[in-house]
């Protein structure tokens, strides 16, 4: 048997030999740990997201980097959303490097959310097989490789950026830094070729990453010369700047409409935008909420939902073992061996440090306020002065420390990064977390600022707080690192213990910390509707609207676009541009004014899109009014219901010929409040504000809330003759209600602001009741200004609402069976009055069982 097994295992070893076999073999495993860390995500890759956000649009962008690559190259940064506008794809990430090794997959017809969700896979796995070759690229070690790749594949905050994989897929960035190590080991052509490569990819997948990799990459090349003494090396110089000038070239047709773009929308982040998303030192401590042991962590501190950068702390700990485990510095005596030359040259460094320092110091004390302050410190900011600053000491650390920093056998900064004690992977890791922590705070330190400030591109990047990534991937190295100094230890004390063993339960312990088993995720909406088979099928001369229009709904918009092929007038990107902000400012909120209609016609659109089933129940009306004046008008024409929900309208302004199909569904008659609640007691969301007045007029009169029965019947009386979105409506409600509290006059002013719980001063006091003596106001409009007033309003506001939404949903008393108690209604006005999303307290009712009941009833 022994005989038997033994060829199979020289078989075995001369396979893993072969390097494409070995690669393969390696990417497999992590593919591997990538299952089993994110179960069950990898058994359901037809339709798992994270969300109906930035994965659809993702989705998209990838399907029309496939479809423009064969259809229409020349015009791929101009696709089918925001019509009718150019450069549209350079509104975001193009995401080209990303859908390129996926193009066999749409060529085979997968639908592009499917693609996503594989490619979202690939992405966490290879992430980590590059981390694992920049480790034994830098080591030689492929212990120290798993080490790292494990880490930065499986690190809390990849699982932060689950929704948006154009970030989350990062295997170019250690790539990169991988073929810049491997060129500094040997300036071959080859591998100059390799760099720029790499160089093209990191830019052609993630521009964010591109530019963020710029300045680490150039230290981390600095550091790597300065070991090696290559500074004057031709064949480095010559051959990595055609490298990467070839590179760059190549990337120019996918920057310049950047470039382009920014120009003519004048797209650039504002400092507000960049400071939001600035994290702070104390963000680390926030751990990602995927991640099962330290979910929760950090929960209490401000922001923590938006920065949540916690690396784990088995990495911060190997790392830290690999800075002080380190053999001790050898001490060496002071030998004053500078030339005169050097002496001057370091005295003339320390005048510059001391200048630069006072000009920072001044330069936050007068630079507002002072006529000459405000023209000098223009050029020449705090955050410049701190630059100068930071140069000075730089430089003055490279001649020669200090006499009192010297603790070594090193003189200056160059002999400690020359010294044997400290290795390139060290270097580079250290290079990397420092630079990637300072990304991280963005704002919040002079670095970002200086980066925005001179650096073309960073104006527009909305969020440096990604540039953390740069941290993980510069702990993962030190992590490794910090491993083999533990095994050295190890084996060094316990002689049976060997080094094979201790990475094996580091690598355990790490998956165990970073597990995010079982991970959540929901189902996307892989294949189109009715409406969009539809739309594609339809010839038109303009582009397609939808309402509602929100953020999250123009990402399932922008979906759809992939497979209609139409032009998208409701989109979403990264920026938006100018027509998106005014229909969203024209149908937000409100009654949709005629405007709106004159905006479609002027784009121009073709259809209109109404998904009612997308519609909140308080915006309704709104609709239904606006498109029972355009329809009258004759400006929109119906042309079908389609799955039972949503409509299809042509602008006959710009498709004159379009017919209708069916006849108009009877709720797009106009009708009356009343009417509409009889429907559907969920509009009585819909004028929510009168709703609640009708409600704090019960306060205030009776010192109670209504009873569902009560509030239907003065709704009936109140809403009498409203049609919901008519210009006429506030007109006519406000004297329905003046009409309806004629009926109780025998209340004092007193009572009725006791009610109210209204403290009136008293001349406010004295100033009402002279009023109602000498006839100038009546009771009734006394009530009507209480119940109006501003601060009864914002004080019950979270009861109402809540009140409303068991009228509307549940149509009974919060305290009606099946609750008996006012404890469910209590507990929603105490979620309210913490700040809670009104969103969450909707999506609780709809989903209620006592809903689902009445409205299949219904």
């Amino acid at each position: 048997m022994e005989n038997e097994a033994h060829p199979n295992r020289h078989l075995m070893r001369l396979i893993v030999r072969v390097p494409l076999v070995r690669e393969c073999l390696i990417g497999l495993a992590f593919c591997v740990l990538t299952s089993a860390i994110t179960w069950p995500y990898v058994t359901r890759l037809r339709d798992a997201v994270s969300g109906r956000n930035d994965p659809y649009l993702t989705s998209y962008l990838m399907w029309w980097d496939y479809h423009a690559t064969f259809t229409n190259p020349l015009n791929l940064f101009h696709p089918n959303i925001f019509y009718p506008y150019r450069y549209v794809l350079a509104f975001s990430e193009h995401c080209y490097g990303i859908a390129l090794p996926f193009f066999p997959l749409f060529a085979l017809g997968f639908r592009p959310l499917t693609i996503h969700t594989v490619a979202v896979f690939f992405g966490i796995a290879l992430s980590g097989y590059a981390a694992f070759r920049l480790a034994r690229t830098l080591t030689g070690s492929y212990a120290i490789g798993w080490i790292a790749g494990i880490y930065f594949a499986f690190m809390p905050y990849r699982f932060n950026m689950l929704g948006q994989l154009m970030y989350l897929f990062s295997v170019w960035v250690p790539l990169l830094f991988e073929a810049l190590v491997l060129f500094v080991q040997e300036r071959s052509r080859k591998r100059a070729a390799w760099l720029g490569f790499a160089f093209f990819m990191t830019g052609l997948t993630t521009i964010t990453w591109f530019l963020l990799s710029t300045v680490p990459l150039a230290i981390a090349a600095a550091i790597l010369l300065t070991r090696k003494r290559l500074w004057r090396d031709r064949k480095f110089w010559q051959r990595g700047a055609i490298a990467l000038a070839a590179g760059s070239l190549a990337l120019l047709p996918f920057m310049i409409p950047y470039f382009i773009a920014a120009k003519v929308y004048g797209f650039k982040r504002r400092v507000d935008e960049v400071r939001a998303h600035s994290a702070f030192p104390i963000h680390w401590l926030v751990s990602d909420e995927h991640n099962r042991l330290w979910h929760g962590l950090g929960r209490d501190i401000p922001d923590a939902g938006k920065f949540q950068m916690f690396p784990g702390l088995l990495a911060l700990v190997l790392s830290l073992a690999d800075s002080f485990l380190v053999a001790p510095a050898r001490m060496r005596g002071y030998v004053n061996d500078r030339s005169v030359r050097r002496r001057q040259l370091i005295w003339g460094l320390d005048v510059f440090i001391v200048v630069a320092f006072v000009l920072s110091v001044v330069s936050l004390r007068f630079a507002e306020g002072n006529t000459f302050g405000e023209i000098f410190f223009r050029y020449l900011n705090a955050d410049r002065a701190v630059a100068l600053l930071s140069s000075g000491v730089l430089a003055r650390l490279c001649l020669a420390y200090p006499n009192f920093l010297r603790r070594g056998e090193a003189a200056n900064l160059i002999e400690t990064i020359r010294s044997d004690r400290r290795t390139d992977a060290f270097w580079v890791g250290i290079t990397l977390t420092v630079i990637g922590f300072s990304y991280s705070i963005g704002w919040n330190f002079f670095f970002y600022r200086i980066l925005y400030d001179l650096v073309p591109g960073f104006k527009s990047m909305r969020a440096p707080m990604r540039g953390a990534l740069f941290a993980y991937l510069g702990l993962a190295l030190l992590a490794g690192l910090g491993t083999r100094r533990i095994a050295e230890l190890v084996t060094r004390h316990l002689p049976r213990i060997k080094g094979f063993l201790v990475f094996s339960i580091v690598c355990g312990l790490l998956l165990l910390e970073l597990n995010t088993v079982p991970l959540f995720f929901i189902r996307g909406e892989v294949y189109p509707d009715a409406v969009t088979r539809r739309l594609k099928q339809t010839n038109m001369r303009g582009g397609i609207a939808y309402l509602p229009m929100t953020l999250d709904l123009n990402h399932q918009y922008t979906l759809r676009a992939a497979d209609h092929l139409k032009p998208l007038i409701t989109a979403t990107s990264s920026f938006n541009p100018p027509a998106f902000d005014q229909i969203d400012r024209l149908t937000n909120s409100g009654p949709i004014p005629t405007e709106f209609m004159d905006l479609l016609e002027k784009i121009p659109a073709s259809y209109l899109v109404v998904e009612n089933q997308l519609t909140e129940p308080e915006r309704r009306a709104d609709f239904t009014a606006f498109l029972a004046r355009s329809l009258a008008a004759g400006r929109l024409r119906f042309i079908n219901r389609f799955d039972g929900r949503n409509d299809l309208y042509a602008v006959t302004a710009t498709e004159p010929e379009a017919t209708s199909e069916a006849a108009l569904p009877p709720d797009l008659n106009t009708r009356e409040w009343p009417d509409l609640i009889a429907q559907d007691a969920t509009n009585i969301l819909a004028f929510e504000e009168w709703s609640q007045t009708i409600c704090r007029g019960y306060l205030i009169s009776f010192g109670r809330l209504p009873r569902f029965a009560e509030f239907i019947n003065d709704v009936k009386t109140i809403g009498a003759g409203v049609i919901p979105g008519f210009e006429s409506e506030e007109r006519l409600l406000e004297g329905n209600f003046r009409r309806f509290a004629e009926a109780d006059t025998a209340q004092s002013v007193d009572r009725l602001a006791k009610n109210a719980g209204l403290r009136l001063q008293a001349a406010e006091r004295e100033d009402l009741i002279g009023t109602l003596s000498n006839g100038q106001e009546t009771r009734v409009t006394i009530l009507y200004k209480l119940v109006r007033d501003p601060r009864f309003a914002a004080a019950e506001k979270s009861r109402l609402t809540v009140l409303l939404y068991y009228f509307g949903y549940l149509q009974r008393n919060p305290d009606d069976p099946p609750d008996r108690s006012l404890d469910g209604f209590n507990f929603w006005v105490h979620q309210l009055e913490r700040n809670y999303d009104v969103r969450k307290l909707e999506d609780a009712f709809k989903s209620s069982g006592e809903y689902m009941k009445l409205k299949d009833q219904r």
